[in-house]
Formats: structure tokens, C-alpha cells, sequence
């Protein structure tokens, strides 16, 4: 017992400390002596086991569009050939498993082209899955429009399954 008069505690009385300004309160002290030494309770797991990202955090949204060496030129090897002699753009790919890709495209390949660049990228998810835009929400149906006619250049398409 930190800071309490012990012997006033073992005689029944009040400590100083706690005694009110109103001497005709009664105060009740109940004392309960431990032989056990106290255990720290233990906490269950979190449920949230994942990496949390405030709004405004430039550097985490950098760290996570930056290319690793694998995805870096992954449209070379997949078979959609980007002239560099010709308008080209970047597009993000977030897939349905969560994994992110930033492609390069010229503005000439279509949205069908898109969708075999991931068919190729993610070979074994053949299931089927829809593509839409970032924000505002749009779906991309039509697979003949190019990636100028949709308005795709610099953009982000989510894959939905």
C-alpha cells in the first residue's frame, strides 16, 4: 500500500489521505491481503491484423505504386508490345486478390487487350471477373474502345470477381 498510513489501516481507521473534509462522512476502507504475486492479464489478439494507412500518407501510397523488379516490364514478356515511338500511358492494376501492377499501354490498345494482359499475368484465375474504374465507378464493357476513347491514360482499373 503506497502513500497510506499502515498501522491507521491495521487499526480500522481511516488513513489521513482519504479521510473527507466533512468529518461526519463515513468512510469505508476494505483491505484484502494477496499471497499470490499479480499476473499481468493477458490481452487476446487483435482482430485487425493488417497495415493501416492514414489519409494523407504520401510516403506509404509511393512505397506501394513504386514497381518492383518483377512487375516492372511485365507487358514485354505477356505479348502486348508498347512503341515508345508512340503516345503511351501507365495504367494500375489492382487485382482481385489485392496485389497491385502498374503497366504501360499505348493509347491505340483496347480494353480487350487490358484484359488479356491480365488473363496472362495471373495465369490459373480463370475465373471470371469484371473491369472497372478508380473513382468515379465505371464499368469497362465494351472491349473494342481504346484506351483514349475510355479515358484510361494514367488511370486505375480494378479487377472484380
Amino acid at each position: 500500500m503506497k502513500g497510506y498510513n499502515r498501522m491507521s489501516i491495521r487499526l480500522s481507521q481511516c488513513p489521513n489521505e482519504l479521510e473527507p473534509a466533512d468529518k461526519r462522512t463515513h468512510v469505508y476502507v476494505n483491505v484484502i491481503k494477496r499471497q499470490e504475486e499479480y499476473q499481468v492479464p493477458v490481452r487476446p489478439p487483435s482482430p485487425f491484423q493488417g497495415v493501416g494507412r492514414t489519409l494523407g500518407d504520401v510516403s506509404s501510397v509511393e512505397e506501394s505504386l513504386a514497381p518492383t523488379p518483377a512487375t516492372q516490364e511485365p507487358n514485354r514478356s505477356i505479348g502486348i508490345v508498347v512503341d515508345d515511338s508512340l503516345p503511351r500511358t501507365s495504367i494500375q492494376l489492382r487485382f482481385a486478390d489485392g496485389t497491385r501492377m502498374v503497366a504501360r499501354f499505348n493509347m491505340h490498345h483496347t480494353v480487350g487487350d487490358i484484359r488479356s494482359f491480365i488473363d496472362a499475368s495471373r495465369p490459373g484465375a480463370s475465373r471470371p471477373y469484371q473491369l472497372q474504374t478508380g473513382f468515379p465507378p465505371k464499368q469497362l464493357v465494351d472491349p473494342t474502345q481504346t484506351v483514349e476513347q475510355a479515358g484510361l491514360a494514367n488511370y486505375v482499373i480494378i479487377q472484380k470477381m
